[in-house]
């Protein structure tokens, strides 16, 4: 399988498609769904020809994948219904499910228009307002840092912000040794309640009712209990450890160790609520890039190696 035949199956699985090879196609099944993509990630008269004395013949829709520019008398002799993505919009749809990966929030794209009319579409006015009640971390990098940033790294052509959702919580952990208390750890933590991520904070972050800065909103696909579970199991693991103690016996001295453990009950773990994090999700040409835009930091990068 090619470099793009590996990207088109990336994209393809991304909307839960069973991927298979038909012939000189990639082939994408899903319920009553079909999608047959062609790649051609060079110029070849022999590969268009085939594409062009095949594609009428395939069931569902055909997409032609074209890494290089195509011919005018190539596009005006295209079979009638074939959707031609170029390298641009390869690019774009494999920057989209790098960004989806990394968020856990599906994004309307390319692959999306070929099967589903009426996919709801954000615009302007569908932006919810954000109501007093609700704590958003304020916004330190803006649009104008991001597009500077993200060109000089990854080539960005796409920013969005979303505000991620994420549970909040302290806690209390008595530290045992044995049946005997040692001592209490206290300490903050956040699960995103987009993918599961249980983290350590330092503080409990200032907060804002809104900003003006266009944004979508995500909502939590987590419960609550849920996330609970996820601290307490990282609360857990983090405060267990092994300990050297010394004990003296007659005129011997002895080092041994001894688990350190914290035992968790119902009130050791307190809710704070939810606290949205401003997160820029860039898709650039090289690469994708996910920034926490309160406090500048870079969650991830992704760099893309050449398509062929």
């Amino acid at each position: 399988m090619t470099d793009l035949a590996i990207v088109l199956k990336e994209i393809l699985e991304s909307r839960n498609f069973l991927v298979d090879q038909n012939g000189p196609f990639l082939r994408g099944r899903r319920d009553d769904i079909e999608l047959n993509f062609f790649s051609y990630p060079r110029h070849s008269p022999a590969a268009m020809e085939e594409f062009m004395r095949i594609a009428p013949n395939c069931h569902g829709k055909v997409v032609l994948a074209a890494l290089v520019p195509l011919a005018e008398s190539i596009s005006n002799s295209m079979p009638g219904g074939v959707v031609v993505w170029d390298r641009e919009a390869i690019e774009h749809e494999i920057g989209r499910t790098r960004i989806e990966a990394l968020v856990g929030e599906e994004d309307h794209g390319l692959i999306d228009d070929l099967f589903a009319d009426d996919f709801p579409i954000m615009t302007q006015g569908d932006i919810q307002e954000l109501t007093e009640e609700e704590r958003i971390a304020p916004l330190r990098m803006s649009l104008n840092d991001v597009v500077e940033l993200s060109a000089r790294t990854v080539a960005g052509f796409s920013h969005r912000l979303e505000l991620v959702p994420h549970f909040l919580f302290s806690y209390n952990a008595p530290l045992y040794v044995g049946e005997g208390k040692i001592g209490n750890k206290e300490g903050i933590m956040a699960v995103n309640a987009m993918t599961k991520a249980a983290e350590f904070w330092d503080e409990v972050p200032e907060t804002v009712p809104r900003f003006e800065q266009e944004h979508k909103r995500l909502e939590p696909t987590l419960e609550q209990e849920e996330a609970i579970s996820l601290v307490r199991s990282a609360v857990e693991k983090e405060h267990t450890y092994d300990r050297d103690t010394v004990r003296e016996s007659g005129q011997v001295t002895m080092t041994e160790k001894v688990l350190v453990h914290p035992r968790l009950d119902n009130d050791s773990v307190r809710s704070l609520g939810i606290f949205h994090i401003p997160i820029w999700c860039i898709e650039g040409t090289k690469g994708v890039m996910v920034i926490n835009a309160s406090t500048g930091k870079v969650l991830s990068e992704d760099y893309f190696h050449e398509l062929c």
